[in-house]
C-alpha cells in the first residue's frame, strides 16, 4: 500500500525523507495560483510562463530526486479576477494556463489529480 505525504505546498519539505526510501512512499504536491498576494498581482500570462519555466524546473528536479515518486495531487485552472483583468482574451488566457499546467504535470511527475470543486467563488473556472 503506498503512503502519500502532502508536502504542505513546499516541494523541499519531505524530499530528503522520501528520496532514499525503497518502499512505496510518494510525495504529494498541490499547485494553486490564487491564495497569495503575489498570485493576485501576476497576470494569467505571467502565471503560465511561471508554470512552463520555474514550476516545471522545480518539479522536474524534485521528481528526479524522488525517483519520480512525486504527484501533483491537486491543481485547478483557477485564477483571480485580477490575474485575468488585463488579458486581451481572459477565457483563452485561462485555457492556456490550464493546458500549460496539464502538460507540465504530465511530463514532470508520476501523475496528477484535477480539483474541480467550486470552492473559490471569487475566481473564474473553465
Amino acid at each position: 500500500m503506498p503512503l502519500y505525504l502532502h508536502d504542505g505546498f513546499d516541494l523541499d519539505r519531505f524530499s530528503k525523507f522520501v528520496s532514499p526510501r525503497k518502499d512505496f512512499v510518494v510525495q504529494d504536491h498541490h499547485s494553486y495560483f490564487v491564495f497569495t498576494p503575489s498570485d493576485h498581482q501576476q497576470s494569467a500570462s505571467q502565471h503560465t510562463g511561471n508554470v512552463q519555466g520555474g514550476v516545471s524546473t522545480s518539479l522536474n528536479t524534485v521528481a528526479d530526486q524522488l525517483r519520480r515518486n512525486l504527484i501533483v495531487g491537486e491543481w485547478s485552472c483557477s485564477l483571480t479576477s485580477e490575474s485575468l483583468n488585463n488579458e486581451k482574451d481572459p477565457n483563452q488566457a485561462q485555457r492556456t494556463f490550464c493546458e500549460a499546467q496539464m502538460n507540465v504535470y504530465s511530463n514532470t511527475t508520476a501523475g496528477w489529480a484535477f480539483w474541480g470543486a467550486s470552492e473559490f467563488p471569487s475566481h473564474i473556472y473553465i
